[in-house]
Parts: C-alpha cells; sequence; structure tokens
C-alpha cells in the first residue's frame, strides 16, 4: 500500500511537469521544487547501453534496479498525462484569447531569462558577449523569418531533440524553442489534442512518434553532453541560453501578421485589451517568480539535509 502511495505522489508530480512543459516555462525548474530533478536525471543517465544488456540476460529485476525503472515510467507517465489535459485547455485558450495567452507567455519568458541570468555565477565580459551573441541570432531568425509550422519527419524528429531540453536545464523552456522553430501549435495544440479522439488519433500520432523519438534521444544522449557542458562551461552555457530565450520574444507579440516569409509588427492601441494584456504579462512573470522562490527554498532544504544528515537510531 506504501509503494502505491508513493507511486501515485510521482505520478502526480509528474503531472505537474508536464503541465508546465506545454507552456514556455522550464519543466526542469519545477522538477527542482517537487524535488524530483536529481531522480529523475540520475534515472536518465543511467539508460545506457551496458545497462540494457541486462535485459537480454534475463536480469530485469537488476535493470530495474539500477535505472530506477519503476519511478522512471512512472513519471513519464504522469508528464504525458499532464501534457495532453493542459494541451486541450490549452488549444481552447489560444483560439478564444490569443492575445492574452501570447501576453502570459511574455511574461512567463521575461522572467524566466532573468531566473537563468541569475544562475550565472561570473557575469563578466565573455559571458554578457555570448549573451547577446545568443540575443542577436535568436531576435534575427525571430524577426527575419515566419516560422511556419513543419510536419515533415525529420523536423519533428529534430524538434523533438530540442524541445527535450527544458526538462534537463532549470530555466530553459522546450515548449518556448517550439515556438522559435514554428512547431508549437502543431505539436501542443493540435497533436496532443488529436490522441484524445479516436477519429484524429492517427494523425496525432504521425505528428508525436517523431518528436517523441527525438525527445528520447535527446534525453538519453543529450543529457550527458549537457552534464558535461553545465559542469565544465556552466556560466557560458546559461548565458548563450538567456540570450536565446530574449532573443525569440518576437515570436510571441501579439500583434503581428506574416507578409510572406517576415513579420510585419505593430504598436497596440490604447485599449482596455492592452492594460488586461499588461495584466497577464505581469502575472505569467509573477508565475516564474514564485517558482523561482520554491526552487530556492527547496534547493537550500536539500543543502541543509546533505550537510547535516539525520543521525539513525544508534544516534550516530
Amino acid at each position: 500500500m506504501l509503494n502505491l502511495w508513493l507511486s501515485i505522489k510521482v505520478f502526480i508530480k509528474g503531472m505537474i511537469m508536464g503541465v508546465v512543459n506545454v507552456f514556455p516555462i522550464s519543466s526542469g525548474t519545477i522538477s527542482l521544487v517537487l524535488g524530483v530533478y536529481e531522480r529523475f536525471i540520475n534515472a536518465i543517465n543511467s539508460l545506457r547501453i551496458k545497462n540494457f544488456k541486462l535485459l537480454f540476460k534475463g536480469e530485469f529485476s537488476e535493470f530495474a534496479r539500477i535505472t530506477d525503472f519503476r519511478f522512471f515510467i512512472t513519471i513519464v507517465l504522469g508528464i504525458l498525462a499532464g501534457m495532453v489535459l493542459t494541451a486541450v485547455f490549452l488549444k481552447q485558450t489560444l483560439k478564444s484569447y490569443e492575445v492574452y495567452t501570447w501576453s502570459f507567455f511574455i511574461g512567463l519568458i521575461l522572467a524566466s531569462v532573468v531566473y537563468v541570468m541569475k544562475r550565472v555565477g561570473k557575469l563578466n565580459a565573455k559571458n554578457v558577449i555570448l549573451a547577446i551573441l545568443g540575443m542577436g541570432l535568436s531576435f534575427f531568425l525571430s524577426i527575419k523569418s515566419n516560422p511556419y509550422s513543419n510536419d515533415h519527419f525529420l523536423y519533428l524528429f529534430f524538434c523533438g531533440i530540442v524541445g527535450a531540453t527544458g526538462m534537463i536545464v532549470p530555466g530553459v523552456s522546450g515548449s518556448h524553442l517550439m515556438l522559435l522553430m514554428g512547431n508549437y501549435e502543431l505539436i501542443v495544440t493540435e497533436a496532443i489534442p488529436s490522441l484524445t479522439k479516436f477519429s484524429t488519433f492517427g494523425h496525432g500520432m504521425s505528428i508525436l512518434l517523431p518528436f517523441t523519438l527525438g525527445a528520447l534521444v535527446s534525453l538519453v544522449g543529450f543529457s550527458h553532453l549537457l552534464s558535461w557542458l553545465m559542469r565544465d562551461y556552466r556560466d557560458g552555457t546559461l548565458a548563450v541560453l538567456a540570450g536565446f530565450m530574449l532573443g525569440s520574444l518576437p515570436v510571441v507579440y501579439p500583434w503581428k501578421h506574416a507578409v510572406g516569409t517576415d513579420y510585419v509588427f505593430s504598436l497596440p492601441p490604447c485599449s482596455s485589451e492592452l492594460l488586461m494584456a499588461l495584466v497577464m504579462v505581469a502575472l505569467g512573470a509573477l508565475a516564474v517568480f514564485m517558482l523561482e522562490v520554491m526552487a530556492r527554498h527547496t534547493e537550500k532544504k536539500q543543502t541543509e539535509r546533505l550537510q547535516n544528515p539525520k543521525p539513525n537510531k544508534n544516534g550516530e
């Protein structure tokens, strides 16, 4: 009964990660808040070829132990459930409240950039230059290229590789990167909700299958590369990512329309809609700020627990 309750708790935490993963906000951050980040990353890193060899030897229990498989599969199922439920809701809100939804996303992104930059240990000239380069490249792509959706198998596979980084890097959003690549609405508001109907299930799977394969490759392979980058080049990596996120804000700017392959931007009229949009920006930023406070609190508790371990029954 205890194991069942623990599995339910892990599933619920996975659902929360899935809900966050649909929005342009880092599910890596929320996994820190929920206290499952390290265990999730360790489970991903354990999915190596040498461990899969245990399956061919019939050592299923040993494979499950080494890979923390029960935890991993439970949290992944929770993530998927949360993404499906949220995508169905978001499809309707984007349709009915497009300006307000994109404005909320702007707040999420701006606050996430601040959060990532605060994690940069040394804000020296080198890291500032890296952030500016990342921002410049992203800004150029955001303005000069109207990112049409692309359902080609290889492009969806690549989107999965890029999108999964949000689960690994606290502060970086996979959904935000999907916005820049033009496939956010195709995946989130079209493909995922399609899974809820039998008549459209095949269409949804044709989009999500290559995306999921790319995400799995990213989680298993990129996590090792990212571990190396975050260990040896942490500040520079975070600076580039923050700049990249900031430079892609034009993608979510509500008052624009596409002309050919470019965007044409306009200033919003002074109206009640603009006022409400600014309120949504503030709410988006506040949501990230609250997550940051909770993440900082969780990290502090974990550090204190490591520095002051509880004595065992013998008082040792």
